[in-house]
């Protein structure tokens, strides 16, 4: 598509990058294309003349893509959008031993563009650099000043709002595990309240990190923060009410952030979990005492998140509860990326659904959606585009847009094919039936099979009356066959599906083999599947390191060498093991021997529980 554009120059640097995205070709003799401001996002087409209207600089990308997704069909078109929303935004996760690299942050970015997404954030604990502490972020992948400033011009030139996002009280386990860290620390992951040290780090990290962004906003955390005053603080200060702990030490944050001209936001669940004496957030009946409410600092956002795990039904009435609180609300959902090596999009676009049907219901105008990369960052990053086009789809039309749309947009902007990355959900669980699962935790077969041991079998037992060995091979041999622009992405999807396959087959066959005694079968599984899957252990280790070094820093990826290094050698350990009882050198195999008890899965496991769940 060839196209020559009037009254843009205000957008040239985005459209030079976004251009080659879309198959845009810039010059004379095709479609010729204007800029129009107007009180409305969208675009038309009469004959070769097109115009696209935008309320904000972003809607002009956003409104580029609905022009070339609706030209291609060469007809005469008037497309309109009204905004739910004032700001759509994404967080994404660093901190989890994924550092993206600058190149992978910029290609995000130019697909949120063309998505309409407003704001984004790094999400970062210790990954940036702090000149004045050694062991802040030390062996883990960080950005420096100069890289988050040039993320921030890179964003400007879409009218994305760029902002600091980092931990200010709970979640700071990296750098509490560091001697240096002793003064500002009370327990493990929680720093120390109202210790003049932490504070004199606080100011440190907020100057670090605000300096680079041109925004004024910043994201302080506070979430999480399960054990504070139970440590240290405890030990200088005795029983506290919790209250009192957060709120004296919101106060001296607060002053910090009003020091600098900073307009602080805060995820808002401390406030409920203490009113609920325990850890609830989505209980309905839990009151925030007015006497807190009068103690939140003004003019402090309230990130409201929920990722679907609580309560059906509770984004209407949470979202209430933080307009009660009698501050500006932001809504957060969550794109379920941080259970393996494939998002679960299934959830994501039921709960996100939700979630802005409740955000319109009670007027909150300013909704994001969280990326985070738990335990290890094991997700392809791009693997989410999907889950971003149809959020922001949701945002921009409606929380029924339908699925035509859906695919038409998403095909249009990435080049990706729909079905393609609907499947990659399948590393899941089966969705084909249309099962409900009202559990959620139970759609999440994936990742504990993929790292469970293959002698100790802890989640067996879910295989033996519900197979999945055929699941798995049958979607391996699907994403084969889709081609395209990420193809790449296709085959190292099959490569996590084959493994999953022979990794299941065995789980369904070696426990049930020794407890009959077949030996036949068992003979199999040594000379035959055994060697199979290590030979796919190695396949898929390969080209998840591929992976990795084209989207993350390096610093991070020993985490998953450790992981599929285990791996390996417990399937020599299991030919072994098998070699010398089936030749009569050992009578037994202990924990073949060991019954098979049912173990849950999880949307939270991590990789320690996994492997050995006695100590997780």
């Amino acid at each position: 598509m060839v196209i020559s554009f009037f009254g843009c120059e205000a957008f040239a640097e985005g459209l030079g990058r976004l251009c080659p995205i879309l198959g845009v070709e810039i010059g004379d003799g095709g479609y010729s294309l204007r800029a129009e401001k107007a009180d409305r996002i969208g675009a038309s087409l009469s004959g070769k003349n097109g115009v696209i209207y935008y309320k904000e600089k972003i809607h002009f990308f956003r409104a580029l893509g609905l022009f070339v997704e609706k030209a291609r069909f060469g007809k005469d078109f008037e497309v309109s959008e009204t905004l739910s929303f004032d700001t759509v935004g994404m967080m994404f996760d660093t901190s989890r031993f994924g550092g993206l690299k600058l190149s992978a942050i910029k290609e995000q970015l130019d697909y949120l563009a063309l998505m309409g997404y407003n704001l984004y954030m790094l999400y970062t604990e210790d990954s940036f650099d702090l000149p004045t502490r050694p062991h802040f972020g030390y062996m883990r992948p960080r950005y420096t000043e100069a890289q988050l400033r040039e993320l921030d011009d890179y964003a400007y030139a879409y009218g994305i709002e760029m902002i600091p996002c980092f931990e200010a009280y709970g979640h700071m386990a990296q750098y509490l595990a560091w001697g240096e860290a002793a003064k500002v620390k009370d327990t493990a992951s929680v720093l120390l309240a109202e210790e003049e040290e932490t504070y004199k780090l606080l100011e440190e990290m907020i100057v670090a990190l605000s300096k680079p962004f041109r925004s004024k906003r910043i994201h302080i955390g506070m979430d999480e923060a399960w054990d504070m005053g139970r440590g240290k603080y405890l030990d200088r200060h005795g029983q506290v009410p919790l209250f009192d702990i957060f709120n004296r030490h919101m106060e001296r944050l607060i002053a910090i952030t009003d020091k600098y001209g900073l307009k602080p936001m805060m995820w808002s669940d401390m406030y409920f979990r203490i009113a609920s004496g325990g850890t609830a957030y989505y209980d309905e009946s839990i009151v925030v005492p007015d006497s807190v409410k009068e103690k939140i600092p003004e003019g402090v956002e309230m990130v409201y998140w929920h990722y679907g795990e609580g309560p059906k039904g509770c984004d209407d009435y949470m979202l209430a509860k933080h307009k009660a609180l009698g501050h500006p609300v932001i809504y957060a959902a969550g794109l379920w990326s941080w259970i393996g090596h494939a998002p679960e999009n299934h959830y994501t676009y039921e709960t996100t659904k939700a979630g802005i049907k409740a955000c319109v219901k009670n007027g909150v105008r300013q909704m994001m959606t969280t990326y985070w990369t738990n335990d290890g960052s094991e997700t392809q990053p791009n693997m989410l585009l999907l889950a971003l086009s149809f959020t922001a789809e949701m945002a921009y039309k409606g929380a029924d847009v339908s699925e035509d749309v859906l695919r038409s947009r998403f095909e249009a902007i990435t080049g990706g094919d729909y079905d393609a990355f609907w499947d990659m959900s399948s590393y899941h669980n089966n969705f084909d039936n249309g099962d409900p699962y009202e559990n959620f935790h139970d759609r999440f077969f994936g990742k504990p099979l993929f790292w469970q041991d293959i002698l100790q079998g802890i989640y067996d037992q879910n295989l033996f009356d519900r197979p999945m060995a055929g699941h798995y091979a049958a979607y391996a041999k699907k994403m084969t066959e889709y081609g395209g622009k990420w193809k790449p992405l296709y085959e190292h999807t099959a490569k996590l599906f084959d493994y999953l396959a022979i990794k299941t087959l065995i789980a369904e066959q070696l426990k049930p083999a020794y407890d009959r005694g077949d030996r036949a079968v068992l003979a199999e599984i040594k000379d035959t599947l055994l060697p199979l899957l290590l030979e796919k252990t190695v396949a898929v280790h390969e080209s998840h390191r591929q992976v990795w070094r084209t989207y993350y820093m390096d610093k991070g990826w020993r985490i998953l060498d450790d992981r599929y290094g285990a791996m390996k050698a417990r399937i020599a350990t299991a030919i072994e093991e098998l070699e010398s009882y089936l030749s009569g050198k050992t009578e037994t195999m202990d924990e073949l021997a060991e019954a098979r008890h049912l173990h849950s899965m999880s949307g939270f496991v991590i990789y320690k529980r996994i492997t050995a769940p006695i100590y997780g």
